[in-house]
């Protein structure tokens, strides 16, 4: 029998390697790439199921069910298996950020990197450059927004299909060779 359950939160470590947990909204984004988490308020009211699959080096692959809501001052991000096994719960209410795991979390791993992405892929461009740590930029070319440091792509976030927020998004990081597939199942 396959364990999916602990093959995800393996999966999100790889993502997040590096990514340690510091007091506060800031997070690492990958080493070197801070952002403070912007506030509830600075982003699009939403309450949506997405389907998000991991990509990882090697070829693996592993499925994870998200679920976004940003309403009334409170955005939360709840990741679970596909069978509704929930893995983290992350809530931020104003500046107060909170994470509630219900699955063993390997120590480096950072679970409010997640927002952190779906902030910088989603959010209003003028509020997600508010968040980001010096030397660090948002490029907008279209369908495509990347963060840069030094000239160099940290990630990216390609839309694909109109809406708001498109049915499909996919993130990248170049470095660790890692592509996440984003779909909306419930806008």
């Amino acid at each position: 029998m396959r364990r999916s359950w602990l093959i995800l939160p393996v999966a999100l470590a790889a993502l997040l390697a590096g990514c340690r947990p510091p007091a506060g909204p800031e997070v690492q984004l990958a080493p070197g790439i801070p952002f403070r988490l912007r506030p509830p308020q600075d982003g699009p009211s939403m309450f949506l199921t997405q389907e998000v699959v991991f990509r990882l080096p090697g070829g693996g692959e592993e499925t994870a069910i998200a679920v976004l809501e940003n309403r009334g001052g409170t955005f939360s991000v709840v990741a679970s298996s596909p069978m509704g096994q929930t893995f983290f719960i992350v809530r931020m209410r104003g500046p107060e950020v909170t994470v509630d795991t219900r699955i063993p979390i390997p120590g480096d791993l950072d679970p409010r990197v997640l927002p952190a992405l779906v902030q910088v892929a989603l959010w209003p461009a003028a509020a997600v450059r508010e968040g980001l740590g010096p030397g660090v930029a948002l490029r907008e070319e279209g369908p495509l927004r990347s963060l840069t440091r030094k000239g160099k792509t940290v990630w990216t976030a390609t839309r694909d299909g109109e809406g708001d927020p498109p049915p499909r998004l996919v993130l990248e990081n170049p470095g660790l060779h890692l592509r996440v597939q984003i779909r909306t199942l419930e806008p």
